[in-house]
């Protein structure tokens, strides 16, 4: 049975993808860690989680009225492109083992949270829940040692569509369903 998790999300053009993957290999020899990089397909903000679904029928089902309503909220959002910059790098300790070592930020990623807002908005007038609590990040890898909050400047990209993904939970596969423009 395979578990899905269908997410909306902002992802950098490869040439961004290949200079985070690059930072990541330097941050895994500053900080003496054992991951590896993530997989440079896999990079991505994500905006707003929709669920967890499984392969069976009933949930299916569920799944696909879910994918039907947020693809018409992301057909309805009107917004413009959006710059994705980070200043922060930290790891979120809410587990004790495989912490995601992230790229997050203040001010910086205030476009990124006024256009999640609009999205939400599309979200939630199409009937879909959304959640409020967000922390934009873009998690570079996953290891056990944490790495404290610490100021880290790091130039990103500017997002030119919203793309709605399927993670293929426990295969590390992210398979894209959907991208709308921003413009």
């Amino acid at each position: 049975m395979t578990v899905h998790a269908l997410f909306f999300c902002l992802r950098p053009d490869p040439g961004t993808a290949a200079r985070l993957s690059a930072i990541s290999g330097e941050l895994v020899r500053r900080f003496g860690l054992r991951a590896k990089a993530a997989r440079i397909e896999r990079l991505h903000v994500t905006l707003h989680h929709l669920g967890w679904y499984d392969d069976q029928t009933d949930q299916a089902e569920v799944m696909a009225e879910v994918r039907l309503l947020a693809e018409v909220a992301a057909a309805s959002l009107r917004h413009g492109p959006v710059q994705v910059d980070f200043d922060q790098l930290l790891s979120f300790t809410r587990k004790r083992r495989n912490l995601p070592l992230v790229l997050s930020g203040g001010a910086c990623l205030d476009p990124v949270r006024t256009m999640r807002a609009a999205l939400g908005e599309r979200l939630r007038a199409s009937g879909l829940r959304t959640d409020p609590h967000f922390t934009p990040h873009l998690t570079l890898f996953y290891d056990d040692h944490v790495v404290e909050p610490q100021p880290f400047i790091v130039p990103g990209w500017t997002a030119t569509e919203v793309l709605l993904m399927d993670s293929l939970q426990g295969q590390s596969t992210h398979v894209e369903l959907a991208r709308w423009p921003l413009a």
